[in-house]
């Protein structure tokens, strides 16, 4: 509601009871009605999947980058935003922005 991104609605499966928890998602392009999105270290890298910014091959084009974890996003957020992961440090990972030289 009140976003022009589209939004994907993903069930999780509860680690603590026999339940499934839903979360909405910014949709990326590419996702499709069905697709199953996999998160954390040991996803693959697809179009959807959650990964570690540090887990991602320098050169990607990534969206929705969280700056503490769990904050739910707050770079290249927005329909249509992007970043590219440029090099990696061992404590973080750099990625440049569309604004950005």
């Amino acid at each position: 509601p009140g976003r022009g991104a589209p939004v994907a609605k993903v069930q999780f499966l509860n680690a603590y009871r026999y339940q499934r928890d839903t979360e909405l998602f910014v949709c990326t392009e590419g996702m499709y009605t069905g697709q199953f999105v996999y998160c954390g270290k040991k996803a693959t890298l697809n179009v959807g999947n959650v990964l570690p910014l540090n887990m991602v091959p320098e050169g990607t084009i990534v969206c929705n980058i969280e700056t503490a974890r769990g904050d739910r996003g707050a770079f290249a957020r927005c329909s249509g935003t992007f970043a590219i992961v440029v090099s990696h440090d061992e404590d973080k990972g750099s990625s440049r922005m569309p604004s950005s030289p």
